[in-house]
């Protein structure tokens, strides 16, 4: 079976799931993204290692959990944080190493990235005292999938149809200037049909800006995994999903876009409470 064949039908699969999860909301939201964000933690761990680190795999996939309970229970979340955060600072009278701070600060980024930014998508969805509701929460989060997506897909048809100045030749020799700014500009029109279809109580500057978000800032997040790839000299971060990789490498995008979302429509718009 060919490459592209296998790509459809893993889309054609997980598009439906992840659509029907976000719409159920709730801890179904919170099940789907911890088991999603542990397994793109292990990828992160496996390049650490190929590239020469030793992060503490156990501690750290404890962490990475816990900063989802966070995201559903900030008080109960903060608490179980303080503590395991606590165990990894003793960590170093535990374990016989010369230089432990290379493997704590492997063990932490882990967590945070992508866990901790991949927990927002949680913070996204819920709509707990603010201005949205439940329906607009679902769309705006949906959104903001969709619109990554859409900059990913026109980045990479647009560069291989006009693509002739490389982006960043030393990270991904593939990506251009040409794809980038197709990718910019897809998210950018998606966002207006989302305005003028689903979300029509997101004002047009708040619109405008989460569209550059998830045009510009995911594909950052994508050049920052391929740097980590590089770095391990591995072409993908797994083998989890038929023709697409690893987990990180289909969320490497929305790893940067969401929290930056979601903390812009919380406090300049002041959408969430």
């Amino acid at each position: 079976m060919s490459n592209a064949v296998l790509r459809l039908l893993t889309a054609l699969i997980g598009i439906p799931v992840v659509v029907g999860v976000l719409y159920a909301g709730g801890w179904w939201v919170g099940g789907l993204l911890l088991g999603v964000a542990l397994l793109a933690q292990r990828e992160v761990y496996h390049l650490m290692e190929a590239g020469g680190l030793s992060p503490r795999k156990a501690e750290g996939l404890v962490l990475g959990a816990l900063l989802v309970l966070w995201a559903y229970v900030p008080a109960a979340g903060a608490a179980a944080l303080a503590l395991v955060l606590a165990g990894l600072a003793l960590s170093p009278l535990r374990h016989a190493e010369d230089n432990p701070l290379p493997s704590l600060a492997a063990t932490v980024f882990g967590a945070l990235y992508p866990t901790l930014f991949l927990a927002f998508l949680i913070r996204l969805r819920l709509a707990e005292g603010g201005a949205v509701g439940d329906r607009e929460a679902f769309w705006l989060t949906l959104a903001v999938v969709v619109l990554v997506w859409v900059t990913d897909t026109l980045a990479y048809y647009t560069g291989k149809a006009l693509g002739r100045r490389p982006l960043a030749p030393r990270v991904s020799p593939k990506k251009t200037w040409e794809g980038t700014i197709g990718g910019a500009a897809g998210a950018l029109a998606a966002a207006v049909v989302f305005k003028l279809t689903v979300l029509p109580f997101l004002a047009w500057p708040h619109l405008l800006m989460v569209g550059l978000l998830c045009g510009v800032v995911s594909q950052l997040g994508d050049l920052a995994e391929s740097k980590m790839k590089r770095a391990a000299g591995v072409k993908d971060s797994g083998t989890i999903l038929p023709g697409h990789g690893g987990l990180l490498d289909r969320l490497d995008a929305l790893i940067l876009a969401v929290p930056l979302v979601y903390l812009y429509l919380a406090y300049v718009a002041r959408l969430y409470a």
